[in-house]
C-alpha cells in the first residue's frame, strides 16, 4: 500500500521542480542504474548534501539567474522533510544515526513514473512476439504457470497500450492547437506525436510479415493450453502455489489468464480506432500547417495599420469600392433556389413477348440442344453403325449426315485424343461419362482418314477405333 499523502510534492504548485529533484536522487542513490545501496540504508546528512549539490548546480527555483535568499543547508533540510512526510523516503534511526532509505513498494511506483514519462515509440511486434515465445515454453514443457501469467498480463498491457495511445492522441491536438506560432506547434508535434505517443511499426502492422498476424497462431495454442493435456499439469502448478493448496482458487488464476490470452484477438477492434484517430490528428495538423504558412505574417499588425489608416484618412477617401445603387436592393439578392420536381415513379411494365420473339427463342434452344451431345446420343449414334457381330469399329465407317451426326463425331475424337494422354482418359474428366458400353483408341495420331464426299468432308482427323465392352457385346449377341 502507498503512503498518504505521497503525491502530495507532485500535486504541488513546485511539483515540476520536486519531480526534477527526486528523479536526480532516485537515478543516484535506489533507481536500477545507481550503485548497490547500503542493506540499512544512508545516513541523512549524505542525502541532504546530495539535495544541496543539486540545488548549488542547478537550482529549480533560480528565477532570471538570482537564487531565493534561504541559506543551501536550509533549504536542502526543507527539501528533505518534505520528501519524507510524503512518504518518498523513510528515516530510522539505528544506534545514534538517522540512516534514510526507500521502501520497495514505493521505488517501484517510481520506476514506472520515470518509464511512462520517458517513453518513447512503442513497438507492437516485439510485445506480440514476446507473448509467443513465452507459449511457446509452456506448449513445449519448458515452463509453467509463471510464464503464463506473465504472457496474459503482456496481452491485457498490450491492449491497454493501444487503447492509452488512441485517448492520448485526441487530447494532444487540442493542446498543439494552442502553439503561438508555428515553429512551436512543429515542436511540439514532433515532440509529443510523433517522439512519445506515435506506434513505432505503426507502417508496418497490417503487413502479413508482422508479428501482429500470427495472433491467430497465439489463439491455437491458448485453445491447446486449455483443452489439451497441459491443463491438469498446469491446474496442479497454480494448486501447489495456491494459499492452502485451494483447487478453485488454482482455476481461478489459470482461466483468469487463458481470458486475458484470448483477448488478443480484440486487438482489430483497438487498431481500428487507433487508425481513425491517427488519421482525425494527421489531417487537423496538416490543416493547422497549412493555415499557418499561407496566412499573412504578423496578421495583427497589418490590421492595426489598417485601423489607424482609416481613422486618419480624409472623408472622401473613404469611399466604399461599391458599384452605385442600392446596397440592400431586393434585386442583389440571389434568387431563391428552386428545387427540381421529383420524376414521377411508374411501375414497371410487363409486356408479353411477339411471336417473332418466342420463334426466336425456340430456335435458340433446339440450335443449343442439337450442339449438346448426352451419352443417350451418342449411344444412339454409335447404334446405326456397329455390326450385328462386330466387336470393333473404324472412325472411317462413321458417316456424318446432320449436325447431331457432326458433334457426336467431335465428341467421340475428343475422347480418343485424350485417352492418347499418359494414364489413358482420367475418371474426373467430364467426358468420361460419355464412355457407356465401349472405349476409344487412337490407332496413329500422325495418320488421317482418307474421306470421299459420301463419308466425312467435313473434318480430317487421326484415325480412331472403337471396341465393345464385354458386357454389352454379350447382351447384344443373346438379343440377336
Amino acid at each position: 500500500m502507498l503512503p498518504q499523502g505521497l503525491f502530495g510534492p507532485l500535486a504541488s504548485p513546485n511539483r515540476m521542480h520536486y519531480w526534477r529533484l527526486l528523479c536526480r536522487l532516485f537515478d543516484e542513490c535506489f533507481g536500477p542504474d545507481a550503485p548497490m545501496p547500503p542493506s540499512i540504508g544512508f545516513q541523512r546528512r549524505e542525502i541532504t548534501a546530495a539535495f544541496e549539490r543539486y540545488l548549488l548546480t542547478d537550482d529549480p527555483w533560480e528565477e532570471d539567474g538570482e537564487a531565493p535568499d534561504t541559506p543551501l543547508a536550509v533549504r536542502a533540510n526543507l527539501v528533505y522533510e518534505r520528501f519524507r512526510q510524503a512518504g518518498w523516503l523513510r528515516q530510522e534511526r539505528i544506534g545514534a544515526r538517522e540512516m534514510v532509505s526507500m521502501t520497495h513498494t514505493v521505488s517501484r511506483l517510481l520506476t514506472l513514473l520515470i518509464e511512462f514519462a520517458e517513453r518513447g515509440p512503442t513497438f507492437l511486434g516485439a510485445k506480440v512476439r514476446a507473448i509467443e515465445l513465452q507459449l511457446n515454453q509452456v506448449i513445449a514443457g519448458k515452463a509453467m504457470g509463471d510464464t503464463l501469467d506473465e504472457a496474459a498480463d503482456q496481452s491485457r498491457q498490450l491492449l491497454s497500450h493501444v487503447a492509452a495511445i488512441s485517448v492520448q492522441v485526441r487530447d494532444l491536438m487540442p493542446e498543439l492547437s494552442k502553439a503561438e506560432s508555428t515553429a512551436q506547434f512543429a515542436r511540439r508535434l514532433f515532440e509529443r506525436y510523433v517522439g512519445e505517443l506515435f506506434v513505432g511499426d505503426y507502417a508496418e502492422l497490417h503487413n502479413a510479415d508482422h508479428p501482429l498476424a500470427r495472433r491467430t497462431s497465439i489463439l491455437a495454442m491458448v485453445r491447446e493450453i486449455e483443452y489439451g493435456p497441459l491443463r491438469a499439469q498446469l491446474l496442479a502448478w497454480y494448486a501447489e502455489r495456491a494459499p492452502g493448496g485451494d483447487p478453485a482458487l488454482a482455476e481461478h488464476r489459470f482461466n483468469r489468464s487463458l481470458r486475458r490470452l484470448y483477448e488478443i484477438d480484440r486487438i482489430d477492434e483497438y487498431l481500428g480506432r487507433l487508425d481513425d484517430d491517427i488519421r482525425q490528428a494527421n489531417r487537423r495538423a496538416l490543416a493547422f500547417l497549412d493555415y499557418r504558412l499561407r496566412a499573412p505574417d504578423q496578421l495583427d499588425i497589418l490590421l492595426r495599420r489598417a485601423c489607424r489608416g482609416v481613422l486618419s484618412a480624409p472623408e472622401d477617401a473613404l469611399r466604399m469600392p461599391v458599384a452605385p445603387g442600392g446596397l440592400m436592393d431586393e434585386q442583389r439578392l440571389r434568387p431563391p433556389k428552386q428545387r427540381p420536381r421529383p420524376i414521377p415513379r411508374t411501375a414497371n411494365v410487363q409486356t408479353d413477348p411477339t411471336p417473332e420473339q418466342l420463334a426466336r427463342l425456340n430456335l435458340l434452344r433446339r440450335m443449343k440442344r442439337v450442339r449438346l451431345v448426352l451419352p443417350e446420343d451418342l449411344t444412339r449414334y454409335l447404334d446405326r453403325h456397329w455390326d450385328a457381330a462386330g466387336a470393333t469399329l473404324g472412325s472411317d465407317a462413321l458417316h456424318i449426315a446432320t449436325i447431331e451426326d457432326f458433334r457426336a463425331y467431335q465428341t467421340l475424337l475428343t475422347l480418343a485424343l485424350r485417352s492418347r494422354r499418359k494414364g489413358g482418359l482420367r475418371r474426373d474428366d467430364p467426358l468420361h461419362r460419355l464412355l457407356r458400353g465401349f472405349r476409344v483408341e487412337l490407332v496413329n495420331e500422325d495418320a488421317t482418314v482418307p474421306h470421299n464426299s459420301n463419308n466425312n468432308p467435313y473434318l480430317h482427323a487421326p484415325h480412331f477405333v472403337l471396341h465393345r465392352s464385354g458386357d454389352r457385346a454379350n447382351k447384344e449377341n443373346t438379343a440377336a
